[in-house]
């Protein structure tokens, strides 16, 4: 087998940069967003402060500490890694310029860009990646999710000052997208002190304050290596104000009032017609692969070890209700974990049970569980994961079982997820940039994260054939594959495919958010955008 090498220009050129954006650009045009086009026709003004209210909010600084969602959290825009992704969410160079995987993919061997600074003017070289992955991967430090993503990591090392060499426990072609900037960013080494007061990244924008839930100040890193089509520096704004609000209609009434330019997601409730009711006053921008909400159950305890249950409960629900009810419409039923709109959609796997409640009435009375106590739980914090769970909880007890819903703080959810102390999960999984993150993090028998204590021999067997395995094509046959296990046993239950409608202002210019909702994405989102 032949070695595996990429190579990439430093500089962003031209064609690159018109194939990368112009699909996405062409798809939001009739959303309110200009064409390539007339995009060209103004040159990018440099200066402006763009106003962004977001959703969520980091729970800390430090972003090897702390959650730091690239969607909803300001704070990822100071954030870089040594794999960055693109406008189709796909992982593509940063940092790092190139690389070469050894032919038994247990070796990648990256050659960094010269030049990439920190926000404090240190270089990032092969010791400072090294320092930070392994920083990472202490479970005294690193978050459980971020750590998670180096678990496959065996050691890292520096060849040389701009070389840097990983080799890995197990094979696998999954390990570019473990190293995307989200969640495995960089911070300057000698900044480890300081980062839960002051994080010194190496991202688009540099750190000045932060009030948690209140508001978070960046300002342009003049030294940021990435460019535009005319060798022009990025970003082209001046700084960003992030202002956290939670609640979906102050967010929405912040831009109405022009408080803000731009807001991460509008509510499913006024999204159906917010274009369209809008029109010339706001632009937006649609995120057609934001997430997946499914069903967990417990197989490890409960009333769902006996798969009949599950059979029941899989055919009382109404895919199609819940989409209209609980997404006005918006989004995909999921038959799987990846949406239609993702590069790693399987198609071809076998469906779930299909909606029949005289069906799941019947499973439940010849196994004589008519009236089984099933409880139900999910997180307080989403309107649409609540809504979901109570409309399962209604449709359960439509056919026979005696559905309890509780709803938690997210500490609580998951310290029962942790002791398996529920019956049923109402729940959502953010993209991956590979599906080996979401099948070995959340399916696979040995997995920490794997909620249903689901086992299953050949699922397993596929899944690591899967991991190291380069052929695309022949990985999505092995995912369809393990995607028609989970159908039929039913550790989890997908339900549907989450999307966003992002807004802004009709001044801000040159924005398109990634396919799955990042702001700050290769040639794109807040790096290209700028103020008119």
């Amino acid at each position: 087998m032949a070695r595996v090498t990429i190579h990439t220009d430093p500089m962003l050129s031209r064609r690159a940069f018109l194939a990368t954006t112009s699909g996405a650009l062409a798809g939001a045009a009739a959303c309110g967003l200009v064409s390539q086009a007339e995009a060209s026709k103004r040159h990018p003004q440099r200066g402006g402060t763009l106003r962004f209210a977001t959703r969520g909010d980091a729970s800390g600084l430090d972003p090897h500490r702390n959650f730091i969602n690239l969607v909803s959290v300001p704070l990822a825009a100071t954030t870089q890694g040594l794999i960055d992704i693109n406008l189709k969410s796909e992982p593509v160079p940063a940092i790092a310029a190139e690389w070469d995987a050894s032919p038994d993919l247990l070796t990648y061997t990256f050659k960094l860009r010269k030049g990439v600074l920190f926000h404090n003017g240190r270089e990032v070289d092969a010791e400072a990646v090294k320092w930070n992955f392994e920083r990472i991967q202490d479970p005294k430090i690193g978050h459980p999710f971020t750590r998670s993503a180096l678990s496959n990591l065996k050691e890292t090392q520096a060849m040389d000052k701009y070389t840097l060499r990983c080799v890995l426990h197990e094979p696998s072609a999954a390990f570019l997208a473990d190293l995307v900037y989200y969640p495995c960013n960089l911070i300057a080494p000698d900044s480890a002190e300081q980062a839960n007061m002051h994080p010194i990244g190496c991202g688009p924008f540099k750190f000045v304050r932060w009030e948690r839930h209140s508001i978070t100040e960046l300002i342009r890193f003049e030294n940021y290596f990435e460019t535009d089509a005319e060798g022009n520096s990025l970003p082209y704004l001046d700084g960003i104000i992030g202002r956290p609000k939670k609640e979906d209609q102050v967010r929405l009434t912040s831009l109405r009032a022009g408080e803000v330019d731009l807001i991460d997601n509008i509510a499913y409730t006024d999204a159906a017609d917010f274009a369209k009711k809008y029109t010339g006053k706001f632009q937006t921008w649609e995120v057609p692969t934001l997430a997946t909400s499914f069903l967990i159950f417990n197989l490890g305890k409960g009333p769902f070890t006996d798969k009949r249950l599950r059979l029941a409960a899989a055919h009382a629900i109404d895919h199609e209700a819940v989409k209209q009810a609980v997404f006005y419409g918006r989004g995909e039923v999921a038959r799987g974990v990846y949406a239609p709109a993702s590069p790693w959609h399987a198609a071809g796997a076998k469906p779930w049970p299909e909606y029949d409640p005289e069906k799941a009435k019947s499973i439940l009375q010849k196994a004589k569980a008519v009236g089984t106590e099933v409880l139900l739980q999910s997180l307080n914090s989403f309107p649409y994961l609540q809504q979901t769970a109570e409309l399962v909880q209604h449709m359960w007890s439509e056919v026979g079982f005696k559905a309890t819903l509780n709803l938690y703080e997210e500490p609580v959810l998951n310290q029962k997820r942790r002791d398996r102390d529920f019956h049923a999960d109402s729940t959502s999984g953010s993209y991956r940039w590979d599906p080996d993150g979401w099948f070995s993090r959340q399916l696979l028998s040995s997995a920490p994260s794997n909620w249903s204590s689901f086992k299953d021999e050949k699922a397993d067997k596929l899944i690591a054939e899967a991991r190291r395995t380069v052929d695309k094509k022949k990985r999505l046959e092995l995912y369809a594959a393990v995607e028609s296990i989970v159908n039929e046993e039913l550790p989890i239950l997908y339900i549907h495919h989450l999307t966003a409608l992002q807004a802004g202002a009709m001044n801000l210019k040159g924005y398109q958010p990634a396919i799955s909702g990042p702001f700050s994405t290769r040639g794109g989102g807040i790096r290209t955008a700028w103020l008119a």
